[in-house]
């Protein structure tokens, strides 16, 4: 069911911004709220207790965000909270942004790698990645684990590749044991 929400919500938000011709200044403005709500726990925690009325959480909602956020955004919070939903308003806009950045060309990967990399690796990356799919720029999260060992794990979306040495070890090892 939460699942289901947040794509509802998002896809609806998704579609008014961008009907509007708003898109890319919701989209920002969504991340903007997002850190906010990631940042301040406290606020969501607030605005989810069955103990505070929904006149008192709308105009908490209003307080924070009027004036300062597109309508379009306060309305999708507003309609959550009012459906009784508000804990899938962070997943919500994480789902819109998603929408939006894909609609707007723009990549988001996550690369890992045993050791941390240079400017010049990652600068490689960015262009092999550019360079390998549809989008006009990239968004990239470097991240380090030396359990890799060597090599990299590169997801984008749902594809992954894994060039680690751990995954090519565990491979021969499956290999070497099915031969046994």
């Amino acid at each position: 069911m939460a699942k289901q929400v947040r794509t509802v919500y998002g896809s609806a938000l998704f579609s008014a911004a961008k009907d509007s011709g708003r898109l890319t200044n919701v989209r920002e403005q969504a991340e903007t709220v997002s850190r906010v709500l990631e940042e301040n726990e406290d606020f969501l925690r607030i605005l989810n207790h069955p103990d505070i009325q929904m006149d008192e959480k709308m105009k908490m909602v209003d307080a924070v965000f009027a004036g300062s956020t597109d309508p379009l955004i306060t309305g999708v919070i507003t309609a959550l909270l009012e459906k009784g939903h508000g804990r899938e308003i962070p997943m919500t806009l994480e789902r819109f942004t998603d929408m939006a950045l894909e609609e707007e060309k723009i990549g988001v990967a996550e690369v890992t790698s045993a050791l941390p990399l240079t400017e010049d690796q990652k600068a490689r990356i960015q262009k092999k990645l550019l360079d390998t799919t549809d989008y006009l720029s990239m968004r990239i999260r470097y991240e380090v684990d030396p359990s890799l060992i060597g090599g990299l794990v590169i997801r984008v979306g749902d594809r992954v590749v894994d060039s680690s040495l751990s995954s090519k070890l565990m491979k021969m090892q499956r290999d070497l044991e099915a031969g046994v």
